[in-house]
């Protein structure tokens, strides 16, 4: 009798085991690291292989990691000039994010995910997205409204961006220091594991706070003619990132305008040059330049303690100590007349690193957590169940290495005049070049958007 109890519970558990290493077929990262699932469509993308691109992620609009999925899906649609298709993936995404923000508790599935996660690792917890990428799936749908020249729907969109960035900002004084005051004294050294990140992470205050989306809802108020709201999301772009020329200029060409004169002389001292004002038969030129893709996170193995003197290692996630340093994109017209070149406004590996860095704390508790509930797994089971828990802890412990892995490693941004007509610009920052036509206006603003992936340039241009 006592062997049959034995060879039940032996199945019960293998039983069990199966089901959690069969939910990989769910959410696919739990054994399969997503970077390496997004690689090869990087590289379709650079070969402007978009349909093949749409079509792989398509595939996961029924999954459990949908949003992260479709957040691929949208950008690439949107490198295509496929910006319906942008649209349709954006709107899906934003509405499951909504439903997350929505619930009021946590509901059954939610629950089975967060127990899946203690017996395999982070992956098991359906991607919901951080906020720094939340930002950015409102400043992209603002681009694919922009560049279908519905000005209105655009303004919405980066008005949600940055309504994204003040939520973000009260949410996290709570949740970090919710999460730092649960840390276990013990672990003190488990955050000195992480130090690489401090390169990225110190360039910016927080993870969510993104001066390229002020920048570009100022420029679309300025389209509008709301010049009030322009000059006070420019400023609030400045707060930011002080450091860039182009928003330095803005905010000293309005002030003067505005008769902000308290501002206008504060900026008139703290900026030496003057801002620039088109000359006779002139339009404005705008260019938002994203460039390369957002980095990778890696996987490292971390010790961690789970009770007292009880040291463990576990597989966290970290992105690479080595910054990658901006090119800028050069741009000249008509067979090379100097145009200028690009500045940054916003260092997405930055925001990563400190939203990772951020999520530490939280994840060492689930870590610990994960530890206490296997140990008490193994406790309860003898022979060939604690074979098969110990092949389940193996084959499972890996790292949470998603993220929107699309995303641009940086954007920059010129702002200039050229002559009325129709222009052929020459692009280039080091890696990519090419050329596009655009076509200048008197009075208006004809606006640029370039993404570059490696050695591929995409382009869209729209006169406003």
């Amino acid at each position: 009798m006592i062997i049959i109890k034995r060879a039940k519970g032996a199945i019960q558990w293998f039983a069990v085991v199966s089901l959690f290493l069969l939910s990989g077929c769910a959410t696919t990262s739990i054994f399969s690291s997503y970077p390496s699932q997004i690689l090869p469509l990087k590289q379709q993308l650079i070969n402007k292989q978009y349909k093949v691109v749409q079509d792989s992620l398509e595939k996961h609009r029924s999954s459990k990691d949908k949003i992260l999925y479709l957040m691929e899906r949208g950008r690439a649609s949107q490198m295509a000039g496929d910006n319906q298709a942008s649209i349709e993936d954006f709107k899906e995404v934003i509405a499951a994010m909504d439903v997350n923000e929505d619930k009021a508790s946590v509901s059954l599935s939610e629950t089975a995910s967060q127990g899946t996660a203690l017996l395999t690792n982070d992956n098991a917890i359906p991607y919901s997205g951080e906020d720094y990428e939340r930002v950015f799936v409102h400043h992209f749908q603002a681009m694919n409204y922009l560049f279908s020249n519905d000005i209105n729907a655009a303004l919405v969109e980066v008005r949600r961006a940055n309504e994204q960035q003040k939520l973000a900002f009260i949410r996290h004084e709570d949740e970090i220091a919710e999460a730092e005051e649960k840390q276990s004294q013990n672990n003190s050294q488990f955050m000195d594991s992480f130090s690489a990140l401090d390169t990225a992470a110190g360039r910016v205050k927080n993870s969510f706070q993104n001066a390229y989306t002020f920048y570009a809802s100022g420029v679309l108020y300025e389209v509008l003619g709301s010049f009030n709201d322009a000059y006070i999301d420019y400023k609030k772009a400045l707060e930011i990132f002080p450091d860039n020329v182009f928003l330095q200029q803005d905010v000293l060409r309005l002030s003067k305008e505005l008769g902000m004169r308290e501002d206008y002389e504060q900026f008139k001292a703290k900026f030496t040059f003057k801002p620039q004002h088109p000359k006779g038969e002139e339009g404005e030129i705008i260019v938002f330049f994203e460039h390369g893709f957002a980095p990778v996170k890696q996987q490292v193995k971390v010790p961690f303690y789970a009770g007292q003197n009880n040291v463990h290692t576990a597989a966290f996630p970290i992105y690479d100590a080595i910054w990658q340093n901006t090119s800028p994109l050069n741009l000249s017209f008509n067979g090379g007349a100097v145009l200028g070149e690009t500045r940054p406004i916003v260092y997405v590996q930055a925001l990563a690193a400190k939203a990772l860095k951020e999520r530490l704390p939280g994840m060492l508790i689930r870590q610990v957590l994960r530890v206490t509930s296997k140990k008490q797994m193994v406790d309860k089971t003898s022979g060939f169940a604690q074979l098969a828990i110990g092949l389940l802890n193996i084959v499972s412990e890996n790292a949470d290495q998603r993220s929107w892995l699309t995303l641009p490693n940086d954007a920059q941004i010129f702002r200039g005049y050229l002559p009325v007509g129709e222009h052929d610009l020459l692009l280039s920052n080091g890696t990519a070049s090419g050329t596009m036509s655009v076509k200048v206006e008197a009075g208006k603003r004809t606006i640029v958007r370039i993404i570059a992936t490696d050695t591929t340039l995409h382009t869209n241009a729209v006169t406003l």
